[in-house]
């Protein structure tokens, strides 16, 4: 009986292999036959060379998916991208690409004015603590700066100050403490690129500051930044330039941990801080949606565009455009603009 149960056995594994040895050969046979004809005949090679451009054309013409809409939280439309990045060229380009949002400060202001004049609707303006470029590491300590924000912010229509430079030994200044005032008193969101003791020391000068935490610390670990935002329920974290996050396109294990745990409160940007980061705005947004799809679809769109709209009370389908008491403000050109003139 065992003998019998062995010979069965044995003959279903000669069955497999002879079955398995005529599909190989009928399949080899096949390949033969299709290689033969697409480079020994002529309506082959005619074959090949003829849909190769169709191909091509497939490619080009296959449209790009621009999903989900982003929201991006750092817009710079500083003075020296002016001459060669046309307003219309940013707008033209954000609308195409799906980035319906923009939160804008330049350097002079001028540039967040430009934006802002042309599209209220998409632009989110926020003053920038600075005259030009050289008072990025000073403005903390200058008076004029002081009175420059107090007269700005009370024009009503700006959501913000930032982005400014704010590091460890710098928040202990009248311009500081005016500015966290200035930011409660019109319920303004703190744009700072700063390490985490700046952070802490402006929530302990207000706690019910709204503080965007630019770049995440730039450098700042992925640890660090979950133990603030689990400590801080009103610091928001945008990520651009963290080419640690997504390295190679793939998303980095312990900063996936960080943004499930902490998907309410993420957001992306796109850092155009010269010209050449504009020449690369459609690549960072093709960057962050392909990473995006790692993860579970609801956070990918609070990432994406969702947690900005609630930072900056906005509803999904209505502008960006300033609410104040339920109604638009109205901007009157020469208030708008005042000392600037396109």
């Amino acid at each position: 009986m065992g003998n019998r149960r062995l010979w069965q056995y044995w003959l279903k594994i000669l069955g497999l292999f002879l079955t398995a040895t005529y599909v190989g050969r009928i399949c080899a046979l096949i390949f033969r036959t299709l290689a033969y004809f697409f480079n020994q005949t002529l309506i082959g090679r005619t074959l090949v060379f003829g849909s190769l451009p169709l191909l091509l054309l497939g490619f080009v013409l296959w449209p790009e998916d621009y999903s989900p809409p982003i929201f991006d939280m750092q817009v710079h439309y500083n003075e020296e991208s002016w001459r060669l990045v046309s307003t219309n060229a940013i707008l033209n380009t954000s609308d195409e690409i799906n980035v319906p949002w923009m939160l804008v400060g330049s350097v002079p202001n001028e540039g967040t004015l430009k934006l802002y004049q042309a599209n209220p609707n998409k632009i989110i303006p926020m003053l920038v603590p600075q005259f030009s470029r050289e008072d990025r590491d000073t403005w903390f300590n200058n008076p004029d700066i002081q009175r420059y924000m107090e007269k700005e912010l009370s024009r009503g229509f700006y959501r913000g100050v930032g982005e400014f430079f704010l590091f460890d030994g710098q928040t202990d200044t009248p311009v500081v403490r005016r500015m966290v005032q200035l930011a409660a008193q019109h319920k303004l969101v703190l744009h700072a690129r700063s390490d985490p003791y700046v952070i802490h020391r402006l929530f302990e000068m207000d706690s019910s500051l709204k503080i965007l935490w630019a770049h995440a610390g730039m450098f700042t670990p992925p640890e660090t930044v979950s133990q603030l935002l689990d400590r801080y329920p009103r610091l928001w974290v945008e990520i651009s330039h963290r080419g640690d996050i997504a390295p190679g396109g793939k998303l980095d294990k312990k900063w996936r941990k960080v943004l499930l745990r902490h998907s309410d409160r993420f957001m992306l940007g796109s850092g155009t801080y010269s010209f050449k980061y504009w020449y690369q705005f459609r690549n960072y947004m093709r960057r962050y949606r392909s990473w995006l799809q790692e993860l579970p679809q609801q956070v990918a769109k609070r990432i994406a565009y969702r947690n900005g709209l609630v930072l900056f009370n906005l509803k999904e389908h209505t502008s960006a455009q300033i609410i104040s008491n339920n109604k638009p403000i109205q901007i009157e050109p020469e208030l708008k603009f005042g000392w600037f003139h396109p």
